[in-house]
């Protein structure tokens, strides 16, 4: 039998009615949103900062690294043996005097091992009295940042030591008589005489690279040993010529702050004696570098790869200003030929603009803000003058358009001094990473105790001081 299925009848379903929010909502909202508003702007609205232009100073020394580049020449043993030397490390040899010798006999090994038994007994007090003089200058100019310099001063120390023993052992072994026995090898030519190799010997000024200037890379070996040399291997070298030079690395800043002179004065190491040379400039690969050259001195750096070049320059004086403060600013570029003075007024401080009035031409002046001139221009404030006046020279038919004028940025500072904010020129003298010393005295600048603003871009030039 068929099942008959019903349909269930839906019953009918009213829509909520939307309700419309209360007036106390209302006011709340409102009263949100205004105090929101009010925080915004009291945020914004904060007072500028102001700085103090004070007097000041500003030092501007610095030290950088000179490399040392002389004419040195490797001399190698032309036999194998035991190396003993006439000269001291540093003195001057000339052409053909006796620098080492080989020893063939053993008669100078066996003397140097009786001094060494004996605890160095033969060194006279002046002997002693030397190698604590050096010892005593390295310690005064030794510090954490010249680490590195105490390799060369051992490598410098014992060929001292060696010297002595040396020369204690030919003096024990005979002294003329021996030295005649050994097969002396003479100088090739005439120059100073070194004990130490660095792989810097054929460097030249065309070869220079910031690389050379990496003291944590440099390796410098005596050439003085207890033990026997081969045939070929170097056992001195020979600075054959008083001519030198020092090629210094400098940083952008620094090969700009000096080259703004054609001489440069500085010390070298902790001298005393303070140097005043000309120098040649050098730009290579990016990077910076000038080279001072020498024909005296080079006795006393033998022995020195790397030099501490102290500059000096004269200490800069000024107006202290901080680099925030710094704003610029275009002025127009007008001939001075252009300026004229007034009726009851001989300063050259106006400018005849030519307009025309009912069809006809006249002319007015008109005496906008000049920041400064030099011998050709004026530099007028852009906005105290029409872009498209016309100026005429006096007693002349000759005219300038101030739509052609050049734009000259100046920088500068806002001044705050009188309650808005002004612009006021400045010429800085030196810069620093924080501040900068600025000239004081110029037309339309700053003096001591004007009010400036910290950041020159938190107002804008003609705004109201809270």
């Amino acid at each position: 039998m068929a099942t008959i299925k019903r349909k269930k009848k839906m019953s009918d379903f009213k829509k909520p009615e939307l309700k419309m929010p209360g007036f106390g909502a209302i006011l709340f909202t409102i009263v949100f949103i205004y105090i929101l508003i009010m925080i915004i702007n009291s945020i914004n609205s904060s007072s500028p900062v102001i700085f103090t232009v004070e007097q000041s100073s500003y030092d501007t020394d610095f030290t950088a690294t000179g490399l040392a580049i002389r004419k040195e020449t490797l001399v190698t043993a032309k036999v194998s043996g035991m190396p003993y030397y006439y000269v001291r490390d540093g003195q001057k040899v000339s052409k053909s005097s006796n620098i080492y010798a080989m020893d063939s006999s053993g008669s100078i090994q066996n003397a140097m091992e009786t001094i060494q038994a004996n605890g160095g007994d033969a060194f006279t007090s002046d002997d002693y009295s030397n190698l604590k003089k050096q010892i005593k200058m390295f310690k005064t100019g030794f510090s954490d940042s010249s680490f590195g310099d105490m390799y060369s001063f051992k490598t410098s120390i014992d060929n001292n030591l060696l010297e002595l023993f040396e020369e204690k052992a030919i003096e024990m072994a005979g002294g003329s008589t021996v030295s005649n026995m050994l097969n002396a090898e003479k100088a090739p030519f005439s120059g100073l005489v070194t004990y130490y190799q660095d792989g810097y010997e054929n460097v030249t000024v065309k070869d220079i690279s910031p690389e050379l200037f990496d003291k944590t890379v440099y390796s410098k070996q005596t050439l003085k040993t207890e033990n026997g040399v081969e045939a070929g291997s170097p056992v001195c070298k020979l600075v054959d010529d008083e001519s030198w030079e020092i090629a210094i690395l400098l940083t952008k800043e620094e090969y700009e702050k000096i080259t703004k002179s054609s001489m440069i004065s500085y010390t070298i190491n902790d001298s005393s004696r303070k140097l005043t040379t000309d120098y040649e400039k050098l730009e290579k690969d990016g990077n910076y570098y000038i080279i001072v050259s020498f024909n005296k001195y080079i006795s006393q750096y033998v022995n020195e790869r790397f030099l501490d070049i102290n500059f000096s320059f004269e200490e800069s004086s000024g107006l202290k200003i901080p680099q925030t403060a710094i704003v610029e600013k275009e002025a127009y570029m007008i001939p001075v030929d252009f300026l004229t003075s007034g009726a009851d007024d001989e300063e050259k401080i106006y400018f005849t603009q030519q307009v025309y009035k009912a069809g006809k031409e006249t002319v007015d002046l008109i005496s906008p803000l000049i920041y400064f001139q030099d011998e050709r221009f004026c530099y007028v404030d852009m906005s105290e003058i029409d872009s498209d006046a016309v100026l005429k020279k006096t007693d002349s038919d000759e005219t300038f358009s101030v739509a052609t004028a050049a734009r000259y940025t100046m920088s500068g500072v806002l001044c705050v001094t009188k309650g808005t904010a002004q612009f006021r020129r400045i010429v800085v003298k030196v810069s620093g990473d924080d501040y900068s010393i600025v000239e004081p005295g110029i037309s339309y600048g700053i003096s001591r105790y004007d009010r400036i603003l910290l950041d020159g871009k938190s107002m804008n030039e003609g705004d109201m001081l809270n």
